[in-house]
């Protein structure tokens, strides 16, 4: 029998700042999505599109379109 790991989103928001911090403040949202699957997050792409835009509207990230599908998700730096 598997033991599934709950995750909440107060995890799913610092993991997904770590990664961005490890990867220069800049990745691709699905680059993003990957990452989260390596460290054992099960996310969806609607679910990590609600949390990224709380992240935005919390002025942690910014979420910019490259295209239709594409969009790059950049660390807010705090001076």
């Amino acid at each position: 029998m598997s033991k599934r790991h709950i995750v909440l989103r107060s995890e799913i928001y610092a993991r997904i700042i770590e990664i961005l911090q490890k990867t220069g403040g800049k990745t691709l949202e699905e680059n993003l999505l990957e990452e989260l699957k390596k460290k054992g997050i099960e996310i969806t792409l609607t679910n990590l599109r609600s949390i990224l835009m709380k992240l935005e509207i919390h002025d942690k990230i910014r979420v910019f379109s490259l295209d239709e599908d594409k969009k790059l998700i950049e660390l807010v730096q705090k001076s």
